[in-house]
């Protein structure tokens, strides 16, 4: 290998090189020709990177035609198969590579495909394991699920029996009261038609009892027609001489209401004339009422001082006498000193 460049071959090195993968290619070639080419519906086979169990949910009509072990070696030889094909492709480019360039760039790269592929093929397989028990976890449900729908159409089917049972019954139920309904509505249908008999022969005497009081009172009314015409014709006649004299008597009370007017007039001011004169004699009679009330209260006033004279004289009577003065004094007494009287 040259020295400048350890991840590149030199020239000389080079057919080396290509030789060596030439005989590894033909002894690839010659593995290759003994493989058996699969068939076109080994294409469908998921052997290979599905459990069997897998298979079966996936196409179940594989597991019908062949057995497990045949679906199992036809799966591997198509891998073995594909392998050798993807193996032939890189040593064909990479001889091309060598040739050319002198490098192996493309093996790093397949290196790192396969690195990768397998690690995404360990995610594959972590995540079928949580599908499988997840797969497990619902076939358990569906088995509980199974039985329990078991149990319940085992119920369904007796509760369906005994409501047969029950309609049954209600048949049987219905039908005699069916019987007993129509033979009550046949009697009831009799005892109908009797009473409509009875009563289509009432209201025809009755429409023969309304058809003579028709006819009573159509006679009644063509003479209370007549009557009400001649009435009409005659109170209409009446009508036109009240008019006539509602005009006369009318133009007869306006003549007598405006003769009454002037006399009301002339009546007016003789009134006036007789309030002037009531109310010179009103002052007069005022005056004199006045001038009367005045000598009362005078004479009154006379008469009170009349009285206060007479009272006033009596007291002083009185006192004379109880004192002894005056002509009042006694004979023996009239020489002694008179006493004074306490004030």
């Amino acid at each position: 290998m040259a020295t400048n460049d350890s991840s590149r071959f030199s020239p000389a090195e080079r057919p080396v090189i290509l030789a060596a993968l030439e005989e590894f290619t033909n002894a690839l070639a010659i593995y290759h020709s003994t493989l058996r080419k699969p068939r076109r519906h080994d294409n469908d086979i998921l052997a290979d990177c599905l459990p069997l169990d897998e298979l079966r949910a996936t196409n179940p009509k594989i597991m019908e035609i062949m057995e497990i072990e045949d679906v199992k070696e036809r799966a591997a030889s198509k891998k073995i198969y594909e392998d050798s094909l993807r193996v032939k492709r890189i040593m064909e480019e990479l001889k091309i590579e060598i040739r050319e360039r002198g490098t192996f760039e493309l093996l790093n790269e397949e290196i790192e495909k396969i690195v990768a592929r397998e690690k995404e093929e360990e995610c594959l397989f972590k995540e079928r394991e949580k599908l499988r028990e997840n797969t497990e976890k619902l076939r358990k449900i569906i088995d509980e699920k199974k039985i329990f729908n078991e149990q319940e159409k085992i119920r369904i089917l007796n509760e369906l029996l005994k409501e047969q049972d029950n309609v049954e019954k209600l048949k049987l139920i219905s039908n005699v009261k069916l019987n007993y309904v129509t033979e009550w509505e046949k009697a009831r249908y009799e005892q109908n038609s009797l009473r409509c008999d009875m009563e289509i022969e009432k209201l025809e005497k009755m429409l023969k009892d309304l058809r003579m009081r028709e006819k009573n009172e159509r006679r009644v009314h063509a003479e209370l027609t007549k009557f009400l015409t001649r009435e009409t014709a005659l109170l209409e006649r009446k009508n036109k001489e009240w008019k006539e004299r509602y005009i006369q008597e009318k133009k007869m009370y306006e003549r007598e209401i405006q003769q009454l007017r002037i006399e009301i007039k002339i009546i007016q001011k003789k009134m006036d004339k007789l309030k002037e004169e009531y109310q010179c004699n009103q002052k007069f009679i005022n005056t004199y009422l006045e001038e009367k009330e005045a000598l009362e209260k005078e004479k009154e006033q006379w008469k009170h001082m009349q009285k206060s004279a007479i009272k006033i004289q009596a007291w002083w009577r009185g006192v004379m006498v109880r004192r002894k003065l005056g002509p009042y004094r006694l004979a023996e007494k009239k020489k002694k000193r008179p006493t004074k009287t306490k004030k």
